[in-house]
């Protein structure tokens, strides 16, 4: 399986020193970012922040070819409000038939609208649980690294607790 990661979502388990926590939910699949993702993640870098030097030694990039662009073309006519980084992601993951982890809401709803195959934050901190990688103690933990890390709040956490 291959998971094409935007910006927000390995930027925020970077800066909280959690990316390892990623490989073990998702051993056996092979973790991308898109050269567009990795020029936003870049960026940091020329202010001194260095989280992103242990994203690119971890994660692959995936190199979108000629199918992939006309695919990123189409997309960004219809969704000009997307960032380029979403963009190459949703276009690469649907050409190539990739999971996309991504975390902002309107590109979530833009890939579940293209049928790409997706995830969010709440999705893997409940895998985290339901796969016992994590109790709930420890995912609260996390959490609370996360946003603090990031100075975000991850809206409707009570989804990763509730059985189902």
């Amino acid at each position: 399986m291959t998971i094409i990661f935007d910006t927000d979502i390995v930027s925020m388990f970077a800066k909280a020193n959690s990316l390892d926590i990623l490989f073990v939910l998702l051993s056996g699949s092979k973790l991308f970012i898109t050269p567009k993702i990795k020029d936003e993640l870049s960026i940091p870098l020329e202010y001194g922040y260095s989280f992103p030097e242990d994203i690119f030694k971890k994660f692959g990039v995936i190199i979108p070819d000629i199918d992939d662009y006309t695919e990123y073309e189409r997309l960004k006519a219809l969704y000009p409000y997307l960032g380029k980084g979403e963009l190459e992601a949703l276009a690469i993951a649907k050409k190539k038939g990739c999971i996309l982890a991504v975390n902002d809401q309107k590109a979530f709803e833009v890939s579940l609208k293209e049928g790409i195959t997706s995830i969010n934050i709440h999705t893997m901190l409940k895998a985290l649980l339901k796969k016992k990688i994590l109790n709930k103690e420890e995912i609260s933990v996390l959490i609370n690294k996360l946003e603090k890390s990031d100075n975000a709040v991850i809206k409707g956490k009570e989804y990763i607790f509730e059985e189902n």
